[in-house]
């Protein structure tokens, strides 16, 4: 629930007063006028606005000693790898993009380094790495991130630098994590 005070005139000379706070409760409170030539405060009564109801179908199921909402579909079927520097959740069928691996489109790569999988109900971390799970990729494409402008200036030395940056991606499909 949040209290919202709106724009409301204040005396004769038509200064406007605004604020907007949240609370669980509605209270009075005295603002300030606005105007430059007078100074002085006014009551105002806050009103109560109801937050709107989250839907029903978003309601939280416990997985894995976590809360996560029933928006985020994880499979029964998944695996935490390290690659290209990042740690990534990965599941079957879907694709992901990753800092540039070196392998060609149309190809197909293996992640060694699994931190974790949880396959048929049973979640199973390693120490860095589990040893008996590999997760097989095909890659897509080879492609390029957004633009990144870089920006450099030191006042009053008329020393201005501007770069920009694309970061390249590979966009590949997990096909297969196998526990063997």
């Amino acid at each position: 629930m949040a209290v919202a005070l709106g724009t409301i005139p204040c005396c004769s000379h038509a200064a406007q007063v605004t604020a907007i706070r949240r609370a669980p409760w509605s209270c009075n409170k005295l603002l300030q006028c606005r105007s430059r030539s007078v100074k002085h405060t006014q009551l105002v009564r806050a009103q109560t606005v109801e937050a709107p109801a989250r839907p029903t179908d978003t309601a939280a199921k416990v997985e894995g000693g976590r809360q996560t909402p029933s928006y985020v579909s994880l499979s029964d079927k998944y695996a935490i790898v390290d690659a290209a520097g990042t740690q990534m959740l990965l599941e079957e069928g879907r694709w992901y993009t990753c800092n540039r691996l070196q392998a060609e489109p149309g190809s197909t790569i293996k992640f060694g380094r699994v931190l974790a999988s949880k396959e048929n109900g049973t979640f199973s971390s390693g120490r860095p790495y589990l040893e008996n799970v590999t997760v097989e990729a095909e890659i897509l494409e080879e492609l390029k991130g957004e633009k990144v402008i870089v920006y450099k200036m030191k006042p009053k030395k008329h020393y201005q630098r501007k770069n920009g940056h694309r970061q390249p991606l590979t966009k590949f499909l997990v096909t297969k994590i196998s526990t063997s």
